[in-house]
């Protein structure tokens, strides 16, 4: 499995950490439709990031930090409405065919086109998504996806080898497989990562955009819901400072952004409104389970010692002060895999750990080697957590890269037993294949195999949607009882804008502010 599929979830919930700063500036240019077609009641939207997009095609761009280039300009099958639901998008009519959630069908709205004018129907659907699933970095999410083929004039099934229950989630604005591309993009796929071919509600302006500097988009004339198009312009202009920016937020001069926990205080002070939601959680992956490197690992009493020797509270109060939250699990509230009453499965208790060691015959501990992220600050919980160990008799080794390639090399290098991670929120069965089932991925290099747990997501994938709940909540308490990772916190996205000039702009777990269609002037 390609590994860079995992920068998409990595990136996702990394988004409001990285301070994935985003500014809007309604100007006061006029009122009324653009001479590019439709809406535009707005002025111009000026959006900062700190980073420009890896690609402008939908397939190959990093989910999160990409959403806003991609969204403004492809239009998706699907709609994630902030509580996590699907809504209708392109699509009006969808849903599973029988049981075991291995057959879903779609139906398309009538008349759609794309903004070069071609007709937007079944055919070129199943096409962008053929192309997806195949060329794109989220085969992990896609790789059960066996076809994608044309049942009528509007209608599409999509058949999967093994049971997918993510589907409608997979096809929406935010995991962005269901970004519908035009024929003549699918025919120019190298044109893809510097052009759009979309059905969005705006166009790339290419005359007005320089590459990795800053991107202009205006209305597309053809967009089947004018109403969803809120600006005369749109512009995303890389910026990587986010301090300048909240800078620029507080003078008024943009008018929102990501924040980080530590920008807060100063974000309120000078008058801006604040929204934020667990959205991310934080720590290191205990990946070498099967001890191929460090053979402490393979023994549960030593895992679950590395757990019990962490104060998570005091590591949280430290890094975030109140904008985030102790756990020992991979999820977050509100998802499906949230298990309440695992929170403090491991509470701090260094004897404890201790007398774990001794059980498993290491009572002067042992070495480890580790890796960790040296951005976003992954590293700061990292070493607080190397630091706790210590008092335990555990030496760790540390390795600390600066990229996010680096990071991929060495996660899946198979050279480090353990993992500094940080992880966006995400719902069960798309977390299960990075983390949990026997795939060779960043979050388990290793392919870790438990046929249990195995057997238990099985049964949660091919379950009825009332029943996923509680049994991808069984499967969180049985990888955490068997101590595969050391989760650390789970911390706010948060973000600050001035609330007497733009309205739309939500924080939800696993969801990002929806520029395209929800974000609009006041």
């Amino acid at each position: 499995m390609s590994t860079t599929s995992l920068t998409k979830r990595m990136t996702c919930g990394l988004a409001a950490l990285t301070a994935l700063a985003l500014s809007a500036t309604a100007c006061s240019s006029g009122s009324g439709s653009s001479s590019a077609g439709g809406g535009g009641q707005g002025g111009t939207l000026t959006v900062v990031t700190p980073g420009a997009p890896a690609s402008l095609d939908p397939a190959k761009a990093n989910v999160g930090s990409d959403n806003w280039f991609v969204n403004l300009t492809y239009d998706t099958v699907l709609r994630q409405e902030p509580s996590g639901a699907p809504s209708a998008g392109l699509a009006t009519k969808w849903g599973y065919v029988g049981t075991g959630n291995t057959e879903f069908e779609f139906t398309l709205r009538s008349g759609l086109k794309f903004a070069d004018g071609t007709a937007l129907d079944a055919k070129a659907v199943a096409a962008s998504l053929n192309y997806t699933r195949k060329n794109g970095l989220n085969v992990s999410w896609t790789s059960a996806i066996a076809s994608v083929t044309p049942t009528g004039p509007l209608t599409v099934r999509i058949h999967c080898s093994s049971p997918h229950p993510s589907l409608p989630e997979l096809l929406t604005q935010v995991l962005l497989a269901g970004s519908v591309i035009s024929p003549k993009g699918l025919a120019s796929p190298a044109e893809m990562g510097t052009r759009s071919f979309g059905a969005g509600p705006y166009v790339l302006d290419t005359a007005h955009t320089a590459t990795g500097d800053h991107y202009t988009y205006l209305p597309n004339p053809l967009y089947w819901d004018k109403t969803k198009i809120h600006w005369k312009k749109v512009v995303i202009k890389v910026i990587a400072n986010p301090n300048s920016a909240l800078q620029a937020v507080k003078a008024g001069q943009a008018d929102a952004m990501a924040i980080t926990a530590n920008q807060f205080d100063t974000a309120k002070s000078g008058g801006l409104s604040v929204v934020g939601t667990p959205n991310l959680f934080l720590g290191v992956n205990l990946a070498d389970r099967g001890g191929t490197l460090a053979d402490p690992l393979k023994d549960l009493r030593v895992r679950q010692a590395l757990n019990y020797a962490v104060d998570r509270e005091a590591i949280t109060k430290a890094i975030v002060q109140h904008h985030g939250h102790a756990t020992d699990q991979i999820s977050l509230p509100g998802l499906d895999g949230f298990a309440e009453d695992y929170d403090n499965h491991y509470p701090y208790d260094p004897a404890k750990a201790k007398n774990l060691l001794a059980d498993a015959g290491y009572p002067n501990g042992f070495s480890l080697k580790m890796e960790t992220q040296g951005f976003f600050g992954i590293d700061l919980v990292t070493q607080a957590v190397v630091q706790q160990w210590k008092q335990i008799g555990v030496a760790v080794d540390l390795t600390t890269d600066t990229s996010v390639g680096q990071w991929l090399a060495s996660a899946t290098s198979k050279k480090y037993p353990a993992l500094g991670f940080g992880y966006g929120g995400a719902s069960s069965y798309p977390l299960s294949l990075d983390w949990m089932l026997p795939h060779a991925t960043a979050f388990n290099p290793f392919a870790s195999s438990d046929p249990k747990l195995a057997r238990m997501l099985e049964a949660a994938a091919a379950s009825a949607p009332a029943e996923q709940p509680s049994r991808y909540q069984e499967a969180m308490r049985y990888v955490v009882d068997q101590a595969w990772f050391v989760s650390v916190m789970r911390m706010d996205g948060m973000y600050a804008f001035n609330g007497k000039k733009l309205t739309g702009l939500t924080a939800a777990p696993s969801y990002l502010p929806d520029l395209a269609w929800s974000v609009a002037p006041k």
